[in-house]
């Protein structure tokens, strides 16, 4: 089911901010959560509240504020780490993906979600990384 809503209605700083694929947990009387699944002239969206709609932007986490681009990259990084067989695994792979696309300041917004990502894998499996990268600003004597 799709319904149009005008966000600056809510929050009229968040009009512009709005991206396709954006979570919405609920909008005015519609309590369903969905997704914007289209922008028209005069600032409505369309939120559409299929579960399969959420399920192919948010397939692993609530990545509202990532572009729709990023949103598939984030997906395709995690659709690989998933299917490893260990936690070990998982989070040493995540770690090199962070370290290579931190590089590159386009993949910032990524790169957190990641970071989100193996923050709560490392909290689950009580695990860390072998090797990672951190800034020498953030070393502790």
């Amino acid at each position: 089911m799709a319904i149009s809503f005008n966000p600056s209605l809510a929050n009229p700083e968040r009009e512009n901010n709005v991206q396709i694929g954006d979570f919405v947990p609920r909008a005015g009387i519609y309590t369903k959560p969905g997704v914007v699944t289209e922008k028209k002239e005069g600032g409505d969206v369309v939120v559409d509240t299929d579960p399969a709609m959420i399920e192919k932007y948010h397939r692993y986490a609530i990545t509202t504020g990532l572009t729709p681009e990023d949103k598939d990259k984030f997906n395709a990084i995690m659709d690989s780490v998933v299917h490893m067989q260990s936690n070990d695994e998982r989070l040493n792979s995540l770690q090199r993906t962070i370290d290579e696309l931190k590089n590159d300041p386009a993949n910032k917004r990524v790169t957190e979600a990641l970071h989100n990502e193996q923050a709560v894998l490392i909290r689950m499996s009580r695990q860390l990384p072998k090797v990672y990268t951190v800034s020498a600003e953030k070393l502790h004597s």
